[in-house]
């Protein structure tokens, strides 16, 4: 029993550490943005980088936080994060399309708030599919366990009577 105690508060360590991570990943792109508030990342230049003259810390930063990003999102994913850790990702999403677009859009004004709206509802209807999907895919799940309990049950019934025959 003890040992079984200590095995269940070790899944939820890891649940917690993995739940952590994806988190992290939802935070990780905008890291440079966060950095910069408190140090000018422009100003600290690496020099002599392969392809590049120079690289500043804001750049690293960056380019550092995209495969970091991917590696805990896989992590957490393994190891069976919470499930709604995950809807912090799509925030995140929303966040750096939304500033793309503003990068890109950056002098057409009229046009910036139609494709934000836009870009909006598109990923609300992409969470609001995700959340459908995973419900239905829960409930398949409850079914198939019911199916599998049941023929368990109806197997061992049917075992249990073939040796009674095999006696007579």
């Amino acid at each position: 029993m003890i040992q079984q105690n200590q095995i269940s508060r070790g899944k939820v360590i890891i649940q917690i550490i993995a739940t952590a991570l994806v988190l992290i990943a939802a935070v990780l792109p905008f890291a440079n943005n966060i950095i910069g508030h408190f140090v000018d990342t422009k100003s600290i230049v690496f020099d002599n980088i392969s392809g590049v003259r120079s690289l500043d810390l804001d750049s690293v930063l960056f380019f550092l936080s995209m495969p970091l990003t991917i590696v805990f999102l896989v992590i957490g994913g393994l190891f069976k994060a919470h499930k709604f850790s995950f809807y912090t990702v799509l925030v995140s999403c929303y966040f750096q399309f939304s500033f793309l677009i503003r990068f890109i859009l950056l002098d057409k004004n009229e046009i910036l708030l139609i494709v934000e709206i836009a870009v909006f509802v598109i990923f609300f209807i992409i969470t609001f599919c995700i959340y459908k999907l995973e419900k239905h895919y829960r409930s398949i799940i409850i079914i198939d366990k019911f199916t599998n309990t049941t023929l368990d049950r109806f197997s061992s019934i049917l075992y249990k009577h073939n040796q009674i025959d095999e006696k007579d």
